[in-house]
């Protein structure tokens, strides 16, 4: 029995062997989002995996350094509305996201507050992941501090605290990613 395919269909089958993956990788959404993080951390951006879920407001500035001993901190006494010392590092991907910088806030050595801004081509992408590991969000409207027009939020409870995050973003502003603890957010229960 011979089993010899026609040059025409190996060919073919070559062309789709070579071409598939470039295709997921530059045309989809996904795929971008892979090669931008591959891209990254092979220009020595820092990753962090971060499981704002299992978050509490028991966790001091030592033990960040101590889980997170890569990352390059840069902490300083800085009194904000999110507490009076911060710690903030460069970083290139935050949960597979490519990301920009972190920020954690303490108050009084214990964690407060956690600022991620990340890229906003994946805000979309972002607020998926988060639907898949948290669950569905509960959508919100609030005043924008600086522009006094109503802005639609996302907040997920996780029992120790609240992520959020603006529903849309608009072209100049910052996409940022929150978490407060239950004792600054209570549950709206």
């Amino acid at each position: 029995m011979n089993l010899k395919l026609p040059t025409l269909y190996k060919r073919l089958l070559a062309f789709l062997v070579v071409i598939g993956p470039i295709f997921w990788l530059v045309l989809t959404e996904d795929g971008q989002r892979r090669t931008d993080s591959v891209v990254l951390y092979l220009w020595g951006e820092d990753e962090i995996n971060f499981n704002l879920e299992a978050l509490d407001n028991q966790f001091t500035e030592s033990e960040l350094k101590k889980v997170f001993p890569d990352i390059k901190w840069l902490c300083q006494d800085q009194t904000s509305r999110f507490g009076n010392r911060m710690c903030a590092a460069r970083i290139g991907i935050y949960n597979g996201m490519p990301a920009r910088y972190i920020a954690v806030f303490f108050h009084d050595q214990w964690i407060n507050s956690v600022k991620i801004v990340y890229r906003p081509t994946y805000h979309n992408q972002l607020v998926q992941q988060l639907r898949q590991q948290i669950g569905t969000p509960i959508s919100e409207n609030s005043q924008d501090a600086e522009t006094n027009q109503s802005v639609e939020l996302l907040r997920w409870e996780t029992g120790k605290g609240h992520v959020i995050l603006k529903a849309s973003l608009g072209e100049e502003e910052e996409p940022a990613l929150f978490w407060f603890p239950q004792a600054i957010l209570p549950s709206a229960r």
